[in-house]
């Protein structure tokens, strides 16, 4: 295996630069001090490196600006090799003013160059510089630097801005696991920390952040000044007399080595002999499948229910129909759908545990459209390669909407096809049945002129027009602060598939008791208004929809704008809005309202064909 290289960055103002060249040295990396200047020459030595350190220092701080300096210096000749580097996973370490560096450049918290900065180190709380020691606790994130770090560490810190301030939501960066080091007091990483303990007064206690793949990563404290015992003021180190700070520098190496290994590998393989093959070899991991199934047995189990006699395990489910005998004439009503391209935009944030909440309520509202209650739900997960925590996130998210709405999950299949799916990308598909009386099945046909209609509201994309979507927003990083939105784009657009089970079976018993029902409901889905309402519409009615009885929400009204789409495109493509749209005769309208406040009436029928939008 060839030799593992460290560039460390030099620049003017850095000062820590021999300390953190030595403390590569110390993990066995073959190490290289280069001037900005002279790496700007011949911006293609980068990628000669498998660790890139971007050390603290500015003569302790930023004052003249020489950070920003050196960011943009980076990103108007280095732009295109450092993009590759971060994409290829070699691991990158800005510390203390070097952290100040990747966020300028975009690439904390976020991944995108061309990314408006969210993020920044501003002067300390107490406005004075501060230099002292402090504890630190790791967090559970995918920061390889951080990786097995289990107890407290300590390090020091220096500099006179490391405050940490974020034009988003701090929660939502936590959550994700891009916050993998806080300060602490006494070992406990779990609650706010103070003053002299949190030095910066960052809120969250944050020390560092990485990005989502976890091979960027910025902190404040200096890891290069505590990598030997003689480093700290009471000469107390590992076993070995190792610093604390020697970890962040070792972990950077293992992941380097590991990488520069699987290259190697894949390099070697043409010219290697055969070796005897595997199921596992070809691709699929039937141990990961099996740790996955234990990950989520429980979830799954919760979600079952007495009716299901066979499940997780069997060669097939089997569900009871003893309920079915208090019906007269009981009717099965069934629908498959998939997540569509919404799974691509959940892989690029790492974001699994939504993902399953769309499926099951999408399917769910499909149901309601027939007048049917669930039963039960069986989902199909593929993937290119099998990641046991990320399957089992993604099938608890279908088990737990099931739970919420009562219905069963019955079983279902996760399959790992290398070939087939690009690395990454996966696909979420179900199958969901549903009973319904056969009397009151819905099929839209006593609709009639003077119906009104109504229309419950949207809470985002749901699961459709999401291929337009992320063409509008392609040149956005998720991690995107958007301040009509007020939140980020990956939470506007990951926001679940709403479901209207509750809605629906209220308005049913409530009209019912007053001797009124629903004439049609129609699932605001794929094609938008003119491709789902004319699916209930009997011959010779038309759906008169007016677009200016409801505000259509800013997410709507950012992707027209961005995408200079006209308003037919839209309504045709998303929701706009309006989730489920229900047609009720002018009486059980006034009183459909008054039960539930938040429909709005948007339309009427008349003669005619089809469905006629005002814009």
């Amino acid at each position: 295996m060839g030799a593992l290289r460290a560039l460390v960055l030099r620049a003017p103002g850095i000062n820590c630069d021999r300390e953190t060249a030595q403390a590569c040295r110390l993990v066995g990396f073959e190490t290289e001090l280069m001037h900005i200047n002279q790496l700007i020459k011949s911006p293609e030595q980068l990628l000669e490196y498998h660790f890139l350190a971007i050390p603290g220092g500015f003569s302790y701080g930023d004052d003249l600006g020489a950070g920003t300096l050196l960011a943009k210096k980076l990103q108007l000749h280095l732009g295109e090799q450092l993009k590759q580097f971060v994409a290829e996973g070699r691991p990158v370490l800005g510390i203390c003013n070097g952290f100040q560096v990747l966020v300028r450049l975009g690439l904390l918290p976020g991944n995108q160059f061309d990314d408006a900065p969210r993020a920044t180190l501003t002067e300390n709380e107490l406005a004075r510089f501060e230099c002292r020691w402090v504890t630190l606790v790791a967090q559970k994130s995918p920061c390889i630097f951080t990786r097995g770090i289990e107890r407290a560490i300590e390090l020091p810190v220096a500099h006179g801005e490391g405050q940490f301030v974020l034009a988003g939501d701090l929660a939502s960066l936590q959550d994700h696991g891009q916050v993998p080091l806080v300060y602490a007091s006494s070992g406990d990483g779990d609650q706010e920390v103070s003053y002299p303990d949190n030095p910066n007064g960052s809120l969250g206690n944050v020390a560092g952040v990485c990005n989502a793949q976890g091979n960027v990563f910025g902190l404040m404290p200096h890891p290069e000044r505590y990598v030997n015992a003689l480093q700290h003021p009471q000469r107390r180190g590992q076993s070995n007399d190792q610093g604390d700070g020697l970890l962040i520098f070792q972990n950077a190496y293992s992941y380097a080595q590991t990488l520069l290994q699987r290259g190697e590998t894949s390099t070697a393989q043409a010219s290697e002999k055969p070796e005897a093959i595997s199921y596992a070899s070809s691709g699929v991991d039937i141990e990961a499948g099996e740790k996955a199934v234990r990950l989520m047995k429980e979830a799954v189990r919760a979600a079952q229910g007495p009716n299901v006699l066979a499940g997780v395990g069997a060669f097939a489910g089997v569900f009871s129909a003893r309920d079915l005998r208090k019906m007269e004439h009981p009717a099965l009503v069934a629908s498959t759908d998939g997540v569509g391209t919404k799974t691509l935009l959940a892989a690029q944030a790492g974001r699994y545990n939504t993902i399953g909440f769309d499926i099951v309520n999408h399917s769910i509202n499909d149901l309601l459209a027939q007048g049917a209650k669930p039963l039960f739900f069986m989902d199909y997960l593929a993937v290119n390669k099998l990641d046991p925590e990320r399957v089992a996130t993604i099938v608890r998210g279908v088990a737990n909407a099931c739970q919420e709405a009562g219905c069963a999950l019955l079983g279902g299949e996760t399959a790992e096809m290398p070939d087939v799916y690009a690395p990454g990308a996966f696909d979420l598909a179900g199958t969901i049945v549903g009973v319904v009386e056969e009397d009151e099945a819905q099929n839209g046909s006593t609709i009639e002129v003077g119906d009104v209609i109504l229309g419950l509201p949207s809470n985002g994309l749901h699961t459709n027009g999401y291929s337009l979507a992320r063409r509008v927003f392609a040149k956005h990083s998720l991690d995107t602060f958007v301040p009509e939105l007020g939140e980020t784009l990956a939470d506007a657009l990951l926001r679940p598939h709403r479901s209207y089970l509750r809605e629906i079976t209220l308005l049913r018993e409530y009209l019912a008791d007053r001797g009124r029902y629903i004439k049609g409901v129609a699932h605001i889905t794929g094609g938008g208004f003119k491709g789902n309402i004319s699916r209930i519409l009997p011959v010779g009615m038309q759906a008169n929809i007016d677009t200016h009885t409801w505000t259509v929400p800013a997410l709507f009204q950012l992707i027209g704008r961005l995408g200079n789409i006209k308003a037919e495109e839209l309504y045709r493509t998303f929701n706009m809005g309006i989730g489920m749209v229900i047609v009720l005769a002018p009486k059980a309208a006034l009183e459909a309202r008054s039960l539930l406040p938040e429909l709005q009436t948007i339309g009427t029928i008349t003669r005619g064909e089809g469905v006629c939008m005002k814009f």
